[in-house]
């Protein structure tokens, strides 16, 4: 939340979402996650929000009334034709993420923070691969947690060795969530703890009816289970129900325990006995996420890579894919996923229920 340098670098929004603060839903969408990118703008001291785009005139009026200032555009198209902004936040369904990533790269646009999930099919991932090395953009996907002191703290223990080797990440997700719109946050976490290594493999299975959400078909209940190269493993069971005792995530070691709630407080379980840490009374979602954007600035400033730049995050999607990827292939997936699929992998196990 410091100043970065003498220049504020522009930012622009696709996707403000809903107006009138409407609640969401993991089938209904409506989130207005673009409100939360707005605030993260205003609030760091080295950006400048100055234009949205949205098809939807209601959403976008309703977004401009609580933001002054922001110029609204019914496009990304007229928008960037427009203003020039340095960094773009895609907040719009996966479905549409590659072409509007392909229009920013061609106006020039140098960074993009885009939504999860980021692309949709290992098909896509190869083809912005190809994208991003031929040309100067940096991409970001907002997976803040990291910068929460919560998880720090608990990264910090568990590859000491206080409490042993690392044994076991286990997370669950409930509200009927899925792999990727929510569980790619916990996806990305669990790289987060093993020093941000790629899993060697993964195996996954998942119950798939007639949902959908987020302009794709969702799972109704799923298992993903990751094996890490120092042996660690990781486990994400998402839909029906969260972990017991109110925790997030525990980590457990070769001596002891690390229990995250509310993403905040911590309960650390070691042979010197049971120590806590709170910090869900001044809990601070936006300022994790102000952390993270301005490691972006930084980069924008004077080419310093951020922790959550493309080289990261394109390998935390190649994982999600490769979750619903063992489901299809019936078989473990060993990264690098050699693999070709064109469309979100759940279509494929939704059209399997229908036979």
């Amino acid at each position: 939340m410091t100043r970065i340098s003498d220049k504020t670098f522009k930012s622009a929004i696709v996707g403000v979402g809903a107006a009138g603060g409407k609640p969401g839903s993991p089938t209904g969408g409506g989130f207005g996650i673009g409100h939360v990118h707005a605030k993260v703008y205003n609030r760091s001291e080295n950006f400048e929000l100055v234009a949205a785009a949205d098809v939807n005139a209601e959403n976008l009026g309703y977004f401009q009334s609580q933001f002054d200032g922001v110029a609204g555009y019914p496009s990304l198209e007229v928008m960037l034709a427009e203003v020039k902004p340095d960094v773009v936040s895609l907040c719009t369904y996966v479905g549409l993420h590659l072409p509007m990533i392909e229009t920013c790269i061609k106006a020039g646009v140098r960074a993009i923070l885009c939504e999860k999930p980021f692309v949709k099919s290992p098909e896509e991932l190869a083809r912005l691969r190809e994208l991003v090395a031929d040309s100067d953009v940096e991409m970001m996907v907002p997976h803040f947690r990291r910068y929460l002191p919560a998880f720090q703290k608990a990264r910090e223990i568990y590859s000491s060795g206080r409490i042993g080797k690392r044994l076991m990440v286990t997370a669950a997700i409930g509200d009927e969530w899925d792999l990727s719109e929510w569980g790619s946050h916990w996806l990305d976490m669990f790289r987060f703890f093993h020093d941000d290594a790629m899993p060697a493999n993964v195996l996954g299975q998942a119950r798939v009816r007639g949902r959908r959400g987020f302009g794709h078909a969702m799972e109704d209940h799923a298992v993903a289970y990751l094996i890490f190269p120092d042996g660690g493993r990781a486990s994400l069971e998402t839909g029906p129900a969260y972990l017991q005792g109110g925790a997030n995530m525990v980590l457990t070691g070769t001596e002891g325990a690390i229990h995250i709630s509310k993403e905040a407080d911590l309960k650390i379980y070691s042979k010197d006995g049971l120590e806590e840490e709170r910090h869900s009374d001044n809990h601070d979602w936006i300022g994790a996420w102000v952390a993270m954007v301005d490691t972006l600035a930084q980069w924008l400033s004077d080419g310093t890579s951020p922790d959550l730049g493309f080289a990261h995050v394109s390998g935390t999607a190649e994982v999600n894919l490769g979750c619903y990827m063992s489901m299809i292939k019936g078989d473990r997936i060993d990264f690098p996923m050699q693999l070709d699929w064109p469309e979100w992998p759940v279509e494929e196990l939704a059209r399997r229920q229908k036979v």
